[in-house]
C-alpha cells in the first residue's frame, strides 16, 4: 500500500486522530476497540450459537458461525500474504500487534460479527431489525476509527477490514439461502 493513492489518505486521517487525543477519547477508544476482538467475540458467539441451536435456529446459528469464523480466518490470510506493517507516524496508545496492519482483523470481526446479528434480527425479529442495524452500525463505526485512533492501523486497513467483513457475510448468507439451508 506504500506508495499508492492512499497515502495522503492515510496520512492525514493518522495526523487528524493524533491531533484530537484528549483524556476522554483515549479511554474511549482504548475500551471500544475490544468490540473487534476475539476474546470478546468468541465467547459472545458461542453464547449466541448455543441459544440459538437450543432454540431450533438452525440456519442462524450456522450463520454466525460460519460468518465470523470465515472473516476472522479471511482476514489473518490477507496479513499473512500481504505482511504490511503497522503505522509508525504517531505513537499507538496500545501495544502493536505483532501480526501485519492489512487488513485490520478487529474491523472485519466486528463487521462480520453485527452483519450476522443484524441477518438474524431481520430473519427472527424483523420489528427490530431498524435499531439493530443503528446499532450494529454504530459500533461498527467506533471500532474501525478506535483502530485508527489508537495508531495501530492505517484507515485503508480499517476500510479494508469493513468490506472484507461485508463480502464475506453476504456471499455467505446468499449462497445458504440458495442452497436452501433456511428453515
Amino acid at each position: 500500500m506504500r506508495g499508492s493513492g492512499f497515502d495522503v489518505f492515510d496520512t492525514t486521517l493518522l495526523s487528524f486522530a493524533a491531533a484530537h487525543r484528549s483524556e476522554i477519547l483515549d479511554p474511549f477508544f482504548c475500551g471500544i476497540t475490544w468490540l473487534g476482538s476475539l476474546y470478546v467475540l468468541i465467547p459472545t458467539a458461542i453464547a449466541l450459537v448455543s441459544l440459538l441451536a437450543y432454540r431450533g435456529y438452525r440456519f442462524e446459528a450456522i450463520l454466525l458461525t460460519v460468518g465470523l469464523s470465515g472473516a476472522t480466518l479471511l482476514a489473518h490470510i490477507g496479513k499473512q500474504m500481504l505482511a504490511r506493517p503497522r503505522p509508525e507516524l504517531y505513537p499507538s496508545l496500545i501495544e502493536i500487534p505483532a501480526s501485519g496492519s492489512f487488513p485490520s482483523a478487529h474491523v472485519t470481526q466486528a463487521t462480520a460479527f453485527f452483519l450476522c446479528l443484524f441477518l438474524m434480527v431481520c430473519r427472527t425479529l424483523p420489528d427490530w431489525k431498524f435499531p439493530v442495524a443503528c446499532v450494529a452500525v454504530f459500533l461498527v463505526a467506533c471500532v474501525a476509527v478506535s483502530r485508527v485512533y489508537l495508531q495501530v492501523h492505517f484507515p485503508s486497513d480499517a476500510l479494508a477490514g469493513l468490506f472484507l467483513g461485508l463480502l464475506w457475510v453476504n456471499a455467505i448468507y446468499t449462497l445458504m439461502l440458495r442452497r436452501g439451508s433456511s428453515p
